[in-house]
């Protein structure tokens, strides 16, 4: 399968690696004077077991997933059985999500409201389904770890907004057509992405006035906030991202794929 959206998400994971979980804005512009342009090494305590190039935690649950998928379409249960496989003994960092979710050999998700589980959808769009059936599948992938259903709802939203990129709307308008064709009970796609539109020029400032966290409040409208930023590119939006701090990699994740549907380069320097 064509795996443009999984090659972009990886390299904005791998990129994000390097600053993620690290909540101090000075720090970051210390280690980082001229903008995250490579991959590095983790500067958090999080990730002792990653090097430069390698992947989160989101990143290789993404890999799970795309290897779950080769040479079919999305099953939910397959997609159990493998996330169960690949991630019992995992020598990476096991978040709460992961956690629970394992105590339940798969059966009952948790109650997790981070952004994480909608980040991993990339390689759902790189299958040759139908919207409906692009948007059901990131859904249940979502929903495998996380029952919030705003997480799932982000899933959906970001695969709407995928679509309508490729169809040559800007990122503004891709975000306002998710909006308004999503099915959305718990997430505030449309109050989200005023706050993304509103937030201000200085990217740092407005990473600490929305808010870090992985949590969906928070990293949701910031996801939104780094793919509008004015002439933003893959590059530019992952350094902003990275330098901004917090949970990095699953913002990365998600906005990197409306780069690669508009055709964006990733660039020499990012992992593929």
């Amino acid at each position: 399968m064509n795996d443009r959206y999984f090659k972009a998400a990886r390299a904005a994971d791998a990129l994000s690696l390097g600053p993620h979980w690290v909540y101090n804005q000075g720090r970051l512009a210390q280690v980082y004077p001229d903008g995250i342009t490579a991959a590095t090494d983790p500067q958090s305590p999080y990730h002792p077991n990653r090097k430069a190039g390698q992947l989160t935690h989101y990143g290789d649950q993404m890999v799970l997933l795309k290897n779950s998928l080769e040479g079919q379409s999305y099953d939910r249960e397959k997609w159990r059985q493998d996330w169960l496989s690949g991630m019992t003994g995992y020598d990476g960092y096991l978040d709460g999500a992961t956690r629970e979710t394992l105590a339940s050999k798969g059966e009952s998700p948790s109650d997790s409201n981070d952004l994480a589980g909608a980040s991993r959808l990339a390689p759902i769009l790189d299958l040759d389904l139908s919207p409906h059936e692009k948007v059901a599948a990131a859904r249940s992938q979502t929903a495998l770890t996380h029952g919030d259903e705003g997480v799932i709802e982000a899933a959906e939203f970001f695969v709407r907004a995928v679509l309508a990129a490729e169809k040559g709307k800007s990122f503004e308008n891709a975000f306002r057509t998710a909006v308004k064709e999503g099915h959305y009970t718990s997430l505030k796609a449309e109050e989200d992405l005023n706050k993304a539109l509103t937030a201000g020029p200085d990217s740092l400032a407005a990473g600490t006035r929305i808010g870090l966290t992985c949590h969906l409040p928070e990293a949701f409208p910031l996801a939104l906030y780094f793919a509008l930023r004015e002439g933003a590119t893959f590059q530019t939006a992952v350094s902003e991202n990275g330098l901004a701090g917090g949970d990095t990699s699953a913002r990365s994740m998600l906005f990197a794929l409306l780069f690669a549907a508009r055709g964006d380069e990733i660039g020499e320097s990012s992992p593929t």
